[in-house]
């Protein structure tokens, strides 16, 4: 298990502050004096072909998210899933046509009117060039310009939904997952791993649990965005069960989904300890940031979202 001290957070979070130009009166972060850590986290899926993680693993971390492009330099922002999703649909473009065409980078429903897709397949005047502008060496982009292209353009045209399937609303966007993981009560050491023979599930013991998930949204910040959690035999039953209230104790920094890294700062912990050998329970998680509430995994999912998103006791 590999667990790293990130003495860069406090200087990435002051550079943060003064490109914000933040005030001496803003609120206190409850987060200032929390050292961050880095955790291996077993947190992989299968990636269906043309959901958007797998756009994200086959289109926007390998061919633009390279160094001096969209790394978090400037958005749009391909590092993570979730900060691709939230900087893309229903956005405001920056960059434009001669005749100011476009008005979002990516409009659900409508490929055409996504700017998205103009800047990879035209070139624009008075722009940096049609994208990419540079293809790396672990990018297949070259091979498979045309069938990505149509990918993107069948996404928008579905509605452009985010990775746990719900279709975005204009307007403040609703909170995402971008992983979750368990570890032994009371620790962020050796954690649970999943099962990649059983749909990805996650195999836990019979023992208090912590649950982690690395929850984000893109304007509401981390301490505000309010979460809990409902678990049951069978996913036709989650929704009798009573929600528990996750708390946010501290964060770290640990694998996501996509194999990128995300914060984890939400927990819930279960007492596991009678569950028999054999056991399974389902996960749903219930999202609130203060304009959208969400459930996931939610009706519109993917199939592959139910076992992800559940516990078994060997």
């Amino acid at each position: 298990m590999r667990l790293l001290q990130n003495h860069g957070f406090v200087w990435i979070s002051l550079l943060g502050c003064l490109l914000l130009q933040c005030k001496t009166d803003s609120p206190p972060n409850p987060y200032d004096d929390v050292e961050e850590i880095i955790v291996d986290l077993d947190a992989t899926a299968p990636i269906p072909e043309g959901s958007f993680a797998w756009l994200h693993d086959r289109i926007f971390q390998p061919t633009c998210a390279n160094s001096g492009c969209h790394d978090g330099s400037f958005e749009p922002d391909y590092r993570t899933i979730g900060s691709t999703w939230n900087t893309l649909v229903w956005h405001p473009v920056i960059s434009n046509d001669a005749s100011g065409s476009f008005t979002y980078r990516v409009v659900p429903g409508n490929s055409s009117e996504s700017l998205l897709i103009e800047r990879l397949t035209e070139f624009i005047p008075n722009t940096s060039g049609t994208m990419p502008l540079v293809v790396d060496a672990d990018s297949d982009w070259n091979q498979y310009q045309e069938e990505y292209i149509a990918a993107l353009e069948t996404w928008i045209e579905a509605g452009a939904a985010d990775v746990n399937g719900n279709l975005p609303q204009t307007g403040d966007l609703a909170p995402q997952i971008s992983g979750f993981g368990g570890f032994p009560s009371g620790s962020t050491e050796n954690p649970y791993l999943r099962d990649a023979n059983a749909n990805y599930r996650l195999v836990v013991e019979a023992a208090p649990v912590d649950l982690w998930f690395a929850i984000s949204d893109d304007t509401t910040p981390l301490p505000a965005l309010l979460a809990a959690l409902n678990v049951a035999s069978t996913p036709d039953s989650l929704a009798l069960t009573t929600p528990l209230a996750m708390e946010q104790p501290f964060t770290f920094q640990a694998p996501d989904f996509t194999g990128g890294t995300s914060t984890y700062g939400h927990r819930v912990t279960l007492d596991l300890s009678d569950m028999p050998s054999g056991s399974t329970l389902y996960l749903r998680a219930l999202l609130d940031d203060g304009t959208n509430s969400v459930m996931i995994p939610s009706a519109g999912s993917q199939p592959y979202l139910i076992p992800l998103y559940s516990l078994f006791v060997p």
